[in-house]
């Protein structure tokens, strides 16, 4: 073989490697774009939240996430979140205020009497565990996950 073409031959191989990495590099960028997956989430540095002291901005977290009433008293007492890969999830453990269960849930979205895992969206789950502390007074633990 002739040292150009060998030459011509390394330049080809040089470029297809590069034109990979720079494909894979893409992909990546576009699966975390599209499924919302943070680059922190590659690396393994996104650590867990977990608090007994909510913020306005956790207790709303577990409001939207357990499909609580807007008009609904809440007082938090514990927040748990655990990010993942494409497996998130909360845990939260509030005290509401209201006349029945069906007040304080959405009940398009959740259904307050059962306790098992209920699939609230596609691949999306809540485990709920209620316990009436005095009239009008609930204490509920609520689980989210994503699978």
């Amino acid at each position: 073989m002739k040292k150009e073409s060998r030459n011509q031959v390394v330049v080809v191989i040089a470029a297809v490697l590069i034109a990979c990495v720079v494909l894979l590099c893409l992909g990546v960028l576009a699966f975390s774009f599209f499924f919302g997956v943070s680059s922190n989430a590659f690396l393994g540095t996104e650590a867990s939240t977990e608090t007994t002291n909510l913020s306005n901005s956790q207790l709303e977290q577990c409001r939207e996430t357990l499909a609580i009433q807007e008009g609904v008293a809440l007082e938090g007492e514990y927040y748990l979140y655990t990010p993942g890969f494409l497996d998130d999830s909360l845990e939260c453990h509030v005290l509401a205020r209201a006349d029945s269960l069906e007040a304080i849930f959405d009940l398009s979205v959740v259904d307050p009497s059962q306790t098992t895992n209920q699939e609230i969206s596609p691949g999306r789950f809540l485990r709920l565990a209620i316990e009436i502390i005095e009239p009008g007074l609930y204490r509920i633990e609520g689980f989210w996950f994503q699978t």
